[in-house]
């Protein structure tokens, strides 16, 4: 949605060394510009902007790329071998999806936008591939990527080779922040779901001065339909999402084959009892106990839908659910990649994402996400007694210990 625009640049309007006088003239004739605009203006370090910037370019780019990299993640998943898993230090699976992941969003993004200026905070680093034991894994991504690339027809046109493909990937180690844009990946969220070919989900968000402003996840394996009607014994069921969201622009879903997109919005449900909510697939990664005390206590009656991924997310924003509750072990630091785009998808379909006191989510501090103990995801109906329930749960889970 293109949006007019205009700035007004403070040094031409106030100068540190310009009295009051300079903006206003005599007293006989009226101001020259609003007291409370000139105020303003002079609170800004350089420009005012009235308007909201349009990101329209940057979203048609992440499209893309989002959906070139799950087209490349489907078709490694169909011929998943054990081989493809490496080890990392977090102990979580890297696939060679991944790296091929990753590279193909860096590559498109910088055939779009240009890279003068580009700056992506993303989970892979290329040290693993350039070791003499990873060349083996490397030859295979180069050959994906390539393949991803030219089946696209658009960016294929001149195949890339090895320091290429690395330097694609080494494009993730921005430590973005507050200042400038920066794009946020995390090219397979939810490895272990892709392992088992279960849900997984490409996640692509833009930082602009450390707002979340759009967000795109693709998820290769997530009904088209509602999950409260999926049945995975039919072959027939059509599969494959792609959600997208630009900020003061609402949530839209399409299929990842292109279909038309659709405007989805949370659920308006107010009754807690009649809440579905979802969580974490794997325990490891939240505290299954006390999302049951907290459901407990809000009345819920379904059992929790367990979800791999920001997959969760997409499935909250078009109403599947009402609730997602993530509480990682002590010690776990929540990376920015693993929210930024499902935080968005959900606050643009009329969510509220804050973590456990009610916090809004700040992701302009680096890779990393400085919480209150978790993340609750809901609509605007539910949050007041979720919050309540989360703090009534966690009090008492501490007095117990």
């Amino acid at each position: 949605m293109e949006m007019a625009t205009f700035s007004v640049s403070s040094a031409t309007i106030i100068k540190d060394s310009l009295s009051r006088t300079s903006l206003l003239s005599t007293k006989n004739r009226k101001p020259l510009l609003p007291l409370s605009l000139c105020l303003t203006l002079k609170a800004s370090n350089s420009t005012l902007t009235v308007a909201s910037m349009s990101y329209d370019k940057q979203l048609a780019a992440a499209k893309n790329a989002a959906s070139l990299a799950a087209r490349l993640c489907q078709k490694v998943q169909k011929v998943l071998l054990q081989a493809d898993v490496q080890s990392k230090s977090d102990k979580s699976p890297v696939t060679v999806a991944d790296y091929g992941s990753q590279a193909v969003v860096s590559v498109v993004l910088q055939k779009e936008l240009g890279s003068a200026s580009f700056s992506l905070v993303a989970e892979e680093d290329s040290g693993d591939l350039r070791k003499k034991e990873g060349k083996e894994t490397l030859r295979r991504i180069i050959e994906l990527v390539n393949e991803t690339l030219a089946s696209d027809g658009t960016y294929g046109n001149a195949p890339l080779f090895e320091e290429d493909v690395l330097a694609a990937i080494d494009s993730g180690r921005s430590e973005g922040g507050p200042s400038g844009q920066h794009w946020v990946l995390d090219p397979i969220d939810g490895t272990k779901g892709f392992l088992r070919g279960d849900q997984y989900a490409i996640a692509l968000g833009l930082l602009d001065e450390g707002k979340v402003v759009l967000g795109v996840l693709a998820c290769p394996n997530l009904p088209l339909a509602s999950l409260a009607s999926h049945n995975p014994q039919d072959d027939q069921e059509k599969v494959g999402c792609l959600f997208y969201a630009q900020v003061g622009s609402g949530t839209y879903m399409q299929s990842l084959d292109g279909s038309a997109p659709i405007k989805v919005h949370v659920t308006d449900l107010d009754n807690p009892e009649e809440a579905s909510f979802f969580e974490s697939f794997e325990a490891a990664h939240s505290l299954h106990d006390l999302s049951s005390l907290i459901a407990k206590k809000l009345g819920v009656r379904a059992p929790p839908v367990r979800i791999d991924s920001q997959a969760k997310y997409g499935a909250l924003s078009r109403g599947d659910g009402a609730i997602y509750l993530r509480f990682p072990h002590k010690g776990y630091r929540e990376k920015i990649w693993d929210h930024a785009a499902g935080y968005l998808v959900v606050a643009e379909a009329g969510g509220v994402v804050s973590d456990a006191a009610g916090n809004p989510l700040d992701f302009s501090k680096g890779r990393y996400l400085d919480l209150h103990e978790g993340i609750i995801v809901t609509n605007q109906k539910l949050m007041p007694a979720l919050l309540k329930a989360v703090k009534d749960s966690l009090n008492e889970k501490a007095s117990s210990l």
